[in-house]
């Protein structure tokens, strides 16, 4: 009978031993590119256009953390939204639990109608891979903060490198604008015809070399 007993529960040792070891693959089932520097990332698919080698990347529903600043300068509402979103993950959160960094953050821009009039940055970072599940993250206790699920849909996307200026940020956009203008294969998402798109950075401030920065405009397929 002891013996039955020891190897039950060496049987079952071994169960919880593979089940976590699936579980713990099926958290994250991406396999990141460099640039997240072994941070967890959102998966998505890529593909070029075949006419003028436009990137083109297809985003998964995912969970994200989140907070909107109102401002004419994206360095000062990068500045400001990271700040609430670090302490939302260093345990200004109900658990009082840190939650792990990951890349990128997101800065989606929607421009001021005006030269003199403030633009919307909606600042977001990626929720861990453990914490991709129905529960969620740990809900912010600040009401700057909100958890949101992200359908982000595609997009065609720019690559840069170097600390990104507000300039850089525009410009490498003004570019990719007239990329997808002149590809045949996709037409501007109705939310980018309004003028709005993405600015992605990677990095700590504190990272001096192999910098990495995209811009995102919505896309869909041509007609």
């Amino acid at each position: 009978v002891a013996i039955y007993f020891i190897c039950l529960m060496k049987l079952l040792l071994a169960s919880l031993a593979l089940a976590a070891a699936t579980t713990a693959s099926a958290e994250n089932p991406f396999s990141a590119p460099w640039f997240c520097h072994d941070l967890d990332c959102p998966s998505f698919s890529t593909r070029q256009t075949g006419d003028n080698d436009v990137e083109i990347r297809s985003y998964d529903s995912l969970q994200w953390a989140t907070t909107v600043v109102e401002t004419d300068s994206a360095s000062d509402a990068g500045d400001i939204a990271f700040h609430r979103l670090f302490d939302y993950i260093s345990g200004a959160n109900e658990a009082s639990q840190k939650i792990d960094m990951t890349a990128p953050v997101l800065n989606y821009i929607q421009p001021g109608a005006g030269p003199n009039c403030n633009s919307t940055f909606t600042v977001s970072f990626f929720v861990p891979w453990a914490y991709q599940t129905e529960e969620g993250p740990p809900k912010p206790t600040s009401e700057d903060v909100f958890i949101e699920e992200k359908k982000l849909g595609e997009f065609a996307v720019s690559s840069f490198g170097g600390f990104a200026s507000d300039a850089d940020m525009v410009s490498h956009a003004v570019d990719l604008t007239e990329d997808v203008s002149e590809s045949k294969e996709v037409d501007f998402s109705a939310d980018a015809n309004d003028g709005n798109y993405y600015f992605v950075a990677y990095d700590s401030p504190y990272r001096l070399m192999n910098r990495h920065n995209e811009d995102w405009i919505g896309v869909v397929e041509s007609s």
